[in-house]
């Protein structure tokens, strides 16, 4: 399902898309939820995912929504018990997978006092910007919030991606006791943390604003009508068929009978499709593309629905694939992602005027898998008087992949689009336009396979266009 595309020096991508300078070690997650029927669907999707991610922690907690949380009901415990049941063909087809006791020994407890919440039908006090109603300085420590102290203050330097899919007062009581107990550690530890919040379910937002705006927000609430309830008109036969049905006991625990994942964003943002998304919030990946709040220091909101939209087709089609690897015994069996190897920086720095060559080469792991593509296209066959023996000739000869070059506008400082010249799939050239100040430009490589179903990986490189030295 792969072919195709080199770019200037040779870089290595990994087994589930390209890999950077900047992306050889896996986005650190923790991620915080409080136990809600959407956050039971998305948890399903996200074990799923941490082949992808370095899982540091799952800390429950409550919200505004759940307010005593929900540790004391055993639904995380069952979805981990499914997902050590299927782990052994997980492992087969990627074995970045954690065991189930690892994932057992990173959950915690976090704060379910309902005494901690912003509990008004108002919802003013939960929007970001206003004044903070909340003080965690006399609030008890607990497992999750010492565990994220603990984390912080490691002397790791990388980002750490903290998911607020319910509330956020753990985090909040967090960096209090950081910022009173490690001072001289504060600043260097609170500068590492990337908070995506799903809302402001608690009133820990405002607070985390205005008394440590080093922690970068981002607050996600177009989630609402695209990955929850606005899905319901036309998600039910794909979790009936392709989730909860025929795909093991993991996928049998979705709770809903639609996409219900409210909370799926933040950490679709962290996945290492290639997007690079979580390099900066005003890129745009699965988790949305982000712009940077008027009149705060660290405060990012998403852009709008269509931000998701685009993107949601390659998740599910990405989410199916790693359901069928849950009964999938064999590497045959099942469809993986192109592999993309780039050469060259995917950052680069150009002049104006500056004739641009981009390259890349593409693998595919996988031969065609001929009975699942033959259900696809047998009725067309059998229309035209062809038969499966006609099929198995002319996929022999299909090119494993399809790849296009294409300029993310959005993404960039540059507002024009410029004119993109594609050679034979395998590299694309353009000439960078004359600027007066340094802008950027924003180059997407997608290439899908012919699996089923179909895969996309993606290269994202980033142009910083100067102006021309003036002699």
């Amino acid at each position: 399902m792969k072919r195709i595309f080199l770019l200037s020096l040779i870089f290595v991508v990994g087994f589930w898309g390209q890999i950077n300078a900047g992306e050889q070690q896996k986005p650190r997650v923790i991620v915080m939820t409080d136990g809600e029927v959407d956050d039971r669907c998305s948890m399903v999707r996200f074990l799923l995912s941490t082949n992808e991610v370095e899982l540091v922690a799952i800390i429950q907690t409550n919200s505004f929504f759940q307010q005593n949380g929900w540790s004391s009901v055993k639904w995380l415990d069952e979805q981990i018990d499914a997902y050590e049941m299927v782990y052994p063909n997980l492992v087969v087809h990627d074995s970045c997978f954690p065991t189930a006791d690892i994932i057992r020994s990173k959950v915690y407890v976090g704060d379910e006092d309902s005494l901690h919440l912003v509990v008004s039908n108002n919802f003013a006090p939960r929007v970001p910007g206003t004044e903070p109603v909340i003080d965690p300085s006399g609030w008890a420590d607990t497992k999750g919030s010492d565990k994220i102290v603990e984390v912080l203050l490691e002397e790791d330097p990388r980002p750490v991606y903290i998911q607020a899919w319910g509330g956020g007062n753990t985090a909040a009581r967090a960096f209090f006791k950081l910022k009173s107990q490690y001072p001289d550690d504060y600043a260097r530890a609170i500068s590492k943390v990337v908070m995506y919040n799903i809302w402001y379910q608690d009133g820990a937002g405002n607070y985390i604003e205005k008394y440590h705006p080093g922690v970068k927000m981002l607050v996600s609430r177009y989630f609402n009508g695209t990955w929850d309830y606005g899905s319901m008109a036309f998600t039910h036969t794909f979790v009936l068929n392709d989730v909860k049905n025929n795909h093991g006991p993991l996928g049998a625990l979705y709770a809903q009978d639609y996409i219900s994942e409210g909370d799926s964003p933040a950490f679709l943002f962290t996945l290492g499709n290639g997007l690079r998304g979580f390099e900066d919030p005003t890129w745009g990946s699965w988790g949305g593309r982000f712009y940077k709040m008027e009149g705060s220091e660290n405060v990012y909101r998403d852009i709008d629905k269509g931000s998701y939209l685009r993107w949601i087709e390659y998740a599910n089609r990405d989410f199916k694939t790693k359901l069928d690897w849950c009964v999938a015994e064999k590497f045959s069996e099942a469809n993986h992602r192109p592999v993309i190897r780039v050469a060259g920086d995917l950052n680069r720095t150009v002049s104006s005027g500056e004739h641009v060559v981009l390259e890349a080469s593409v693998s595919d792991p996988d031969d065609p898998n001929i009975d699942k593509l033959w259900s696809q296209y047998a009725v067309l066959y059998a229309q035209a008087g062809l038969t499966k023996d006609d099929f198995i000739n002319n996929v022999k000869n299909w090119p494993k992949t399809k790849s296009s070059w294409w300029q993310y506008k959005d993404a960039g400082t540059y507002d024009k689009m410029i004119k993109i010249k594609s050679m034979a799939d395998s590299k694309a050239e353009f000439v960078a336009p004359v600027v007066d100040t340094p802008q950027t430009i924003h180059i997407i490589l997608e290439v899908k396979d012919n699996g089923a179903p179909a895969l996309t990986s993606f290269a994202r490189f980033v142009i910083n266009v100067l102006p021309q030295v003036k002699e």
